[in-house]
């Protein structure tokens, strides 16, 4: 090689060293504990005070006439009020405003003190190792529907009285066939939120900043009224502008207000940012506990933390045009050696104990937001993000083996999670044979960054009958449940361009005082028949003959205490598949039901 060629090679290998050299700095800088987001914000007054279950994202279900135990925590943070009270009273209000006033008190059963049965580890401050369990009886009267609770008793101090919004659903009586709908990655978040390394759209936020494609999603939700929405993280987005997570958060408890069946609820990684405040304390003070478990119809659903990352780990940094946490995908802590469940501590400990306690349900569910399998084997929502051969970040957290191992030894029958936006089901099987597992990732709520997207916003429909899933997807096998006519399972959206709800119901007539008539219209753009259980109108009371339903059903008639002589009429219908459009272009054809309320004839 001549020496002009050397020279020319040894200056291209430094030119080349030189700029991985000052991309590793630059990267090194941006996750450096420089400019970090202020974290010495205020929190506003918690929604979770006393009464500490059941709460708006981890209700009770039970059934009328029906025990319900509540927990209450009397700790103050410098003495206790557990011994010194008396006189315990229970309120039941309907969460819809339109059975205002309509009130049934509890009859108290048992009250005793133990550890609480609800939250399994105790690290919210101000907590005592101690709570109150309230046994209380309901009305066999009592209207199937979703309730706002109110505790109340007297202590030394006063009257204690508290309360919390949508915290019990009253359901028919319970067996192994239900519905459930799950959510994911709904990210409410405000207008310009965009930054030169992260695009995000502005549709479905108002110029209020309201944001319009979750009351959409709550809507369409309420619509098909299934038993309970399952909710698998990141409610908001926390990592545009400093003190942003604590509106979002409000935003996102007001929406969920409108939701009219009950919500569980589990963290993601944008809930756990810290940006002025610590997202998970939020989550703790407002939902509830970070994990937990509950039954339904004899099925058993576990609901876990897959974002136990430290405080400095979570701390939003805002460094020129690039702002994220220093970690965001999953990891979940508690064990010295994943493969060795006698090492478990801490949330993996109790995972192992709550799945061996109800190894005998006919349907064991885990539910989390970082998914630890993928059909690739990779399990990529707790590995690292390598940017340019050079700088790693992001997580490769811990617990992903730890919790494959788990579910697949206790034979858990499905495990819902998200984070990664994208819809996808694999199959693997239980540790002995016998069974297999189904891993589900799922599509998100919102329109993410908009135009073209392998994804849309949707969610899945899950029927159990018998205790066994009996479907969880749209068309495919694999796809979500689209919000908007126009959305391609498996290809192509334009998220710009979809606005047509999937689902929607019009009054075209509203009953009359002389002559009651109702005409209801139905559309649906799914390519499915969909079944409603969620069409409540008002009418004038029961005519003596009662009312004639054509094509739908009339399966419950409340009255209204606020209106005399007017009631609410529940009513449920099946409509017939539509035919989607593929593109904004060729919009689709809806399938339409009219549903038609008069009075008997003779």
């Amino acid at each position: 090689m001549s020496p002009l060629l050397t020279k020319l090679a040894r200056g291209v290998v430094i030119f080349v060293l030189v700029c991985f050299a000052l991309l590793g700095a630059g990267l090194s800088f941006l996750h450096s504990p420089f400019f970090r987001y202020p974290a010495d914000g205020e929190y506003p007054p918690p929604h979770i005070n006393e009464l500490i279950w059941p709460t708006l994202g981890y209700p009770a279900m039970v059934i009328p006439g029906g025990e319900l135990t509540v927990e209450l925590d009397l700790w103050t943070g410098e003495e206790s009020r557990q011994e010194d009270v008396s006189g315990w009273h229970s309120y039941l209000a309907p969460s819809r405003s339109d059975l205002d006033g309509l009130v049934y008190e509890l009859e108290l059963e048992d009250a005793r003190t133990g550890t609480s049965e609800r939250w399994p580890y105790r690290s919210r401050e101000g907590r005592s190792e101690e709570v109150w369990h309230l046994s209380f009886r309901l009305p066999e009267e009592v209207t199937p529907e979703l309730y706002d609770l109110r505790v109340e008793c007297d202590s030394e101090g006063g009257r204690i009285s508290d309360g919390q919004p949508h915290a019990v659903a009253v359901t028919p009586q319970e067996d192994g066939d239900f519905t459930f709908v799950t959510l994911s990655d709904i990210h409410v978040h405000e207008r310009d939120n965009s930054t030169l390394f992260a695009t995000q759209t502005d549709k479905g936020i108002s110029i209020d900043g309201d944001p319009l494609f979750l009351a959409e999603a709550i809507r369409q939700v309420n619509l098909i009224r299934p038993d309970f929405v399952l909710m698998l993280g990141d409610y908001i987005r926390g990592q545009r502008r400093p003190g942003e997570l604590l509106s979002e958060y409000e935003r996102f408890y007001e929406a969920m207000l409108q939701l009219e069946v009950p919500a569980f609820l589990l963290p993601g990684n944008h809930d756990g940012y810290v940006n002025e405040i610590d997202g998970l304390r939020w989550f703790e003070n407002n939902i509830g506990p970070l994990y937990y478990s509950f039954d339904v119809g004899g099925c058993h659903f576990t609901c876990l933390n897959t974002y136990e990352w430290p405080e400095d780990d979570r701390l939003v940094m805002n460094k020129l045009f690039y702002m994220e946490p220093r970690k965001w995908q999953g990891q979940v802590l508690g064990a010295e050696d994943e493969e060795d469940p006698s090492t478990y501590y801490g949330q993996l400990a109790w995972l192992e104990e709550d799945l061996a306690a109800n190894r005998g349900a006919p349907l064991e569910v885990v539910a989390l937001h970082h998914d630890p399998y993928t059909p690739d084997g990779r399990g990529y929502s707790y590995a690292n993000v390598v940017y340019g051969l050079v700088y790693v970040s992001a997580g490769g957290g811990q617990g992903k083996l730890a919790l494959l191992d788990t579910v697949s030894r206790h034979g858990v029958d499905a495990v819902f999670g998200g984070h990664r936006h994208t819809d996808e089901i694999a199959w693997v099987p239980w540790e002995g044979g016998g069974g297999e597992t189904m891993y589900s990732c799922q599509t998100c709520v919102y329109f993410d960054q908009g135009g073209e997207s392998d994804h849309y916003p949707g969610y899945r429909l899950v029927e159990v009958e018998e205790g066994e899933i009996t479907s969880y997807a749209y068309l495919d096998g694999v796809s979500s449940y689209p919000f908007y006519d126009g959305s391609v399972p498996g290809g192509i959206t334009d998220l710009d361009e979809i606005d047509i709800p999937s689902l929607d119901v019009q009054i075209l007539q509203t009953s009359m005082e002389s002559e009651p008539h109702i005409v209801l219209e139905i559309e649906n753009y799914l390519a499915v028949a969909m079944e409603l259980e969620g069409i409540v109108v008002e009418a004038p009371a029961p005519p003596p003959g009662g009312y004639t339903v054509t094509g739908g059903e009339l399966f419950r008639s409340v009255e209204i205490p606020a209106r005399p002589g007017r009631v609410l009429l529940y009513l449920k219908t099946k409509v017939r598949a539509g035919t989607p459009g593929v593109g904004w272009e060729d919009p689709g054809e809806p399938a339409v039901k009219t549903i038609t309320v008069e009075p008997a004839r003779g």
